[in-house]
């Protein structure tokens, strides 16, 4: 089986449908490896493979999971070349790869040679490749690797899978909604799935009648929603409204919120702002611009306003949220004051011709 063996490979949405794939074929005997950041769909390849080799997974006698305690390499693979006399494979599940030690060679040995009916599986997150053992799983059977998105097609992807779990759960996310959750859970899907379980029980058992969720309710509901110090604060900047980007950056002063992160969100959204001005004015279509800037929640927003900023003002941006970050660490000023000053600087209006 191809499968990628650096993280130049596909995302782990992709090696997921990949690796469902060759299940479906059958999986071959030997040493696999599962790691990578993406969680997710690592653990939703675990559970693919681990279905197809022990359909019954209370038979005690069909899989045998290790990892509690530390393994040496030896007594892994001793453990996975041992013949069962009450189950047709031998499945071994290494669950933690920091648990094993020991020299390579036995692994290296059995992926190249295993028994016909033995499956060994390694879940390995985190492979150290400076380390012989670590570089020996990651290159001696089959390594699936599954990482974080990387690319404006492989984050719409992840939106559109969010949206597909949603819609799973009952749950129907307004665009605003949706956005501010990726906002807040970035690309951990298990933490997105944990929030759209909240936001189904908050909804109610009624499946068929229940209204979208809209950006209010997923502000109140979903965890870690300080986070909003960049989405209040960044919609406001794309609209260039001054009034409200002081208004809001006061609220979350009030709140408690540190306005170093309030910087953070800001600069997030100057980036968005900044690559559509450029790719617009160099002619790019508009699903190539809101692919780029990850902007298929806020789109319109986005639209409007580019027209409210040239090019060379958002331009300066970047070195006037930075000299903000570098004052915030070195000086003993108010930093709210320091924030209101940015806020204004960045919103202000201005006469040149756009």
């Amino acid at each position: 089986m191809a499968f990628a063996s650096s993280a130049t490979g596909p995302w782990g949405g992709a090696a997921l449908a990949s690796t469902r794939a060759a299940v479906a074929k059958g999986w071959p005997p030997g040493l696999t490896v599962l790691t990578g950041d993406d969680a997710y769909h690592l653990d939703r390849a675990q559970d693919a493979i681990l279905d197809h080799l022990v359909p019954d997974r209370a038979d005690p006698f069909a899989l045998s999971i290790v990892g509690d305690e530390s393994i040496s390499t030896g007594a892994l693979v001793g453990a996975a070349r041992s013949t069962g006399m009450f189950a047709a494979r031998r499945v071994v599940l290494l669950k933690d790869v920091a648990s094993l030690e020991g020299d390579p060679e036995p692994l290296a040995a059995y992926a190249k040679n295993p028994p016909k009916a033995s499956f060994l599986i390694v879940r390995a997150p985190k492979l150290d490749r400076k380390r012989k053992l670590h570089k020996a799983l990651a290159e001696a059977g089959t390594c699936l690797i599954f990482r974080s998105p990387a690319s404006p097609g492989e984050f719409k992807a992840l939106a559109s899978e969010m949206t597909a779990m949603a819609k799973e759960r009952g749950v129907e996310l307004e665009d605003r909604a949706a956005g501010f959750i990726l906002d807040v859970c970035g690309h951990d899907l298990n933490r997105i799935a944990a929030e759209l379980d909240k936001l189904s029980v908050w909804l109610g058992e009624e499946t068929g009648s229940r209204p979208p969720v809209d950006f209010a309710a997923a502000r109140a509901l979903v965890a870690g929603s300080g986070l909003l110090s960049g989405w209040e604060l960044a919609d406001a900047l794309t609209s260039r409204n001054a009034t409200e980007a002081i208004a809001s950056a006061r609220r979350l002063l009030d709140a408690g919120e540190e306005p170093i992160r309030m910087v953070g969100g800001l600069a997030s959204r100057a980036r968005s702002l900044l690559l559509a001005k450029a790719m617009t004015e160099a002619g790019a279509q508009p699903k190539a611009v809101v692919d780029a800037a990850r902007a298929w929640y806020f789109r319109d927003a986005l639209a409007a306003g580019l027209k409210r900023y040239t090019l060379s003002e958002l331009l300066a941006m970047p070195s006037r949220l930075l000299d903000v970050d570098r004052t915030f660490k070195s000086r003993g000023l108010d930093k709210g004051a320091v924030l209101e000053v940015l806020v204004t600087q960045l919103t202000r209006p201005t006469l040149e011709r756009r």
